[in-house]
């Protein structure tokens, strides 16, 4: 029996799509799958033994080991440059985060999030490792200009997730770049809101881009990429400090925190709409797209999470952490204010 959350039909399974035969076939370009199914070559440790002679000079960054790869007979191998695929094992401090990862962004999907396709396959071992297919290259072979937040920002990547950086000046500064897309503005609204309720403190500038058509007249970056590397760190206490990697307001930066936020110790709704406020949308925009993302989020966690290959301790922690941020953001304002 399957169930359908708005327009997205889920399986027993989860999200159909990312689980079923016919996603696989589809985001690998081949009629039908390997007998045993489809497999990354070797395990984690020679993955990671592999990753300093095939990361060399090629544009998959971050702190998480990753690589390019590309399909062989059924067999996911690393290569040094046009690879289609990135391929991410758990790291050792993080366990099971690529199924971790893989939860997540069918929750992303589900709440109407355009995002990067991505599956989990098994090494050779049995180990899972967490697989999203490029999207820069598009079908006639030619490439998206992508430029991240960092880049357009003029902030070095090292100081990525700052302390003194804000998400309201970066999306102003992205609304600015776009050619004041005010599309760009509401979606850059929804990530940060998304990656507070899931607990994806990650969200640093490197993790967002915006892209530009190949043969553009524009030289504007006109909207935002696929959502990619979205997780929630909630289950990873040890490395879930703030609840956001940047500061949600300018004046945060000055330790001037919202009323609401003195009150509680928190961000609650009330420091979204002054978000909102603060990078050029009305109070009743705001706000409607703060009760639409929630509801949309509390309509569809558990079922997700719940169908997810996240272990179950995992599951529990996941879910236990959304729903405090969806009680956070429906606390009452504090008196006197609207």
């Amino acid at each position: 029996m399957s169930q359908r959350l708005g327009t997205i039909s889920l399986s027993p399974k989860g999200n159909e799509s990312p689980y079923s035969s016919y996603f696989l076939k589809t985001m690998f370009g081949i009629s039908q799958l390997p007998k045993n199914g489809l497999r990354v070559q070797g395990d984690a440790q020679t993955f990671n033994d592999l990753a300093p002679e095939y990361t060399e000079g090629n544009s998959v960054s971050g702190a998480q080991k990753k690589l390019l790869m590309s399909l062989n007979d059924g067999m996911l191998v690393p290569v040094k440059k046009n690879g289609q695929f990135i391929v991410k094992p758990a790291p050792d401090n993080f366990p099971h985060l690529p199924e971790n990862e893989h939860c997540i962004m069918q929750l992303a999907k589900v709440v109407g999030f355009d995002i990067a396709q991505n599956a989990l396959v098994p090494f050779e071992s049995g180990e899972l490792a967490y697989l999203t297919k490029r999207f820069d290259i598009l079908k006639d072979a030619t490439r998206l200009f992508i430029e991240d937040a960092a880049s357009l920002c003029l902030v070095a990547p090292v100081n990525k997730g700052s302390d003194a950086l804000s998400y309201e000046d970066t999306l102003n500064t992205l609304f600015t770049v776009s050619g004041q897309n005010r599309g760009v503005t509401l979606n850059g609204f929804r990530q940060v809101l998304f990656a507070y309720i899931v607990g994806n403190n990650n969200l640093h500038l490197k993790n967002l881009s915006l892209f530009r058509k190949p043969n553009s007249q524009s030289h504007f970056m006109t909207n935002f990429t696929p959502v990619y590397d979205v997780l929630s760190v909630a289950p990873y206490p040890k490395y879930y400090g703030d609840d956001l990697s940047l500061s949600l307001l300018n004046s945060e930066l000055e330790a001037v925190f919202s009323e609401a936020y003195e009150q509680y110790g928190h961000y609650t709704g009330y420091d979204f709409i002054k978000f909102g406020q603060q990078i050029g949308l009305s109070n009743s925009a705001t706000k409607k797209l703060i009760k639409q993302l929630c509801s949309a989020v509390e309509g569809a966690y558990e079922y997700i999470i719940n169908a997810s290959q996240c272990p179950d301790g995992m599951k529990r922690e996941i879910k236990s952490h959304i729903a405090e941020k969806l009680g956070r953001l429906s606390r009452p304002y504090p008196v006197n204010l609207v």
